[in-house]
């Protein structure tokens, strides 16, 4: 498979940097009219949202296809990609392993691992579950789409795959390529690695894969029947088939760094709506070596309903999810301000809100609440981030919070 992307760490930015843009179906008040054109105007298949008021669903609505090809119709059951949304529901299997007294968030991850992860540009430097949890850790992103496996899971280990990055026996380890000279909680860079050795802290405390952890003990607790870390866990024809827009950028993130003017030569030259002669292009679900960065496959009415949980700190039995001190940690910062003013324990703040993002190939989702009012929206498509389906995004956020 060939790289068809500039690397990156954050979708928001972009987000943020969109101008105000005049579109057709401005003017439809209702969703189930606006929604439609919305999506013919910007090329999006399929679309799931919900929006939480006061700690409850109180709206659940799909549109569009999950299945162009098979002209199969997106409900409340089909599966998304949650993508990147899936690490602060991976924060959540840490911290209900805090309250079991397995694990501690400011010590040593080598406390906890089977192999030695020790950054060679420093000398005596602690990494902990907390770092990884605010990407403080120093520990550089790694997102590479030649290792993905097509419509089946890694043949790799989470194990191997870390090792290989981390370790310098490894055979992708250069030299400690993948480690900053930056002391852990000093700077703050979005890792999806650090994500992956989080996942697998999971895995070496239970004895049980993150994934199995999860199917078992965590995705029950959290209204998720159906949802997996695993393709081999799912019928391929429940998930909604990722697209990307042959016409759109072929897929962008876009870094912390990126120039100004570059975000500008961007939206300028791809932000023209309405679009027309747009061409879908499938591919192929993915299997990904380092799954606990994203990955989890879920439908609107699971994920939805895990909101609910996180908001009213109940499980599905209506018993606390987590002890008070770590359901107050989940939304502490994690970090000193001068590093990071709105990193919290994965979730991370934006525009008022908490919550997190997710992009991936053919995939762009976003989760986003206020934790005080318990009120919060999910919006998931499967079409990649670009600036059309960014602007769809904002746009239909603003609508469910207004709500």
């Amino acid at each position: 498979m060939k790289k068809l992307l500039v690397v990156i760490c954050s979708v928001i930015i972009l987000w943020q940097l969109l101008p105000t843009q005049s579109s057709n179906c401005a003017d439809f008040k209702n969703l189930n009219d606006y929604i439609p054109v919305l999506m013919k105007e910007t090329a999006i298949p399929g679309i799931a949202i919900a929006k939480i008021t006061a700690g409850k669903v109180s709206l659940i609505k799909t549109f569009g296809f999950a299945n162009i090809e098979q002209k199969k119709r997106v409900d409340e059951n089909t599966l998304f990609n949650l993508a990147s949304i899936s690490k602060p529901i991976m924060g959540m299997a840490l911290l209900k392993l805090v309250d079991e007294g397995k694990l501690i968030l400011d010590q040593d991850i080598n406390d906890y691992l089977s192999f030695q992860v020790d950054n060679p540009h420093l000398e005596n430097e602690k990494i902990t579950i907390r770092h990884l949890a605010s990407h403080t850790s120093g520990i550089k992103d790694y997102y590479d789409i030649e290792s993905f496996s097509l419509n089946k899971d890694s043949p790799i280990s989470l194990a191997q795959h870390l090792k290989s990055l981390l370790t310098p026996e490894g055979e992708l380890y250069n030299n400690g390529e993948y480690f900053m000279d930056k002391t852990p909680g000093t700077s703050r860079k979005y890792s999806n690695l650090s994500a992956g050795l989080a996942g697998h802290i999971v895995e070496e405390v239970t004895g049980l894969t993150l994934a199995q952890y999860s199917k078992q003990l965590l995705f029950p607790s959290l209204s998720m029947p159906q949802a997996s870390w695993l393709l081999n866990d799912l019928e391929l024809k429940n998930i909604a088939v990722p697209y990307e827009v042959e016409q759109c950028i072929p897929y962008f993130f876009i870094c912390a760094d990126t120039e100004t003017v570059e975000l500008n030569y961007i939206i300028s030259k791809y932000f023209n709506p309405p679009f027309d002669n747009k061409e879908y292009l499938p591919y192929s679900h993915i299997g990904n070596p380092q799954y606990p960065d994203g990955g989890v496959r879920a439908s609107i009415k699971e994920v939805s309903q895990m909101l609910v949980s996180v908001l009213n700190n109940e499980d599905n039995l209506g018993k606390q999810l987590l002890l008070d001190t770590s359901y107050q940690e989940m939304f502490s910062l994690q970090a000193d301000e001068s590093v990071s003013d709105s990193q919290r324990f994965f979730w991370r703040d934006r525009a008022g809100l908490t919550g997190h993002m997710g992009s991936d190939l053919g995939v762009f989702t976003a989760l986003y609440f206020d934790i005080e009012s318990k009120t919060g929206f999910v919006i998931l498509m499967n079409r990649g981030m670009d600036t059309k389906g960014a602007f769809a995004m904002k746009q239909i956020a603003t609508r469910l919070m207004s709500l």
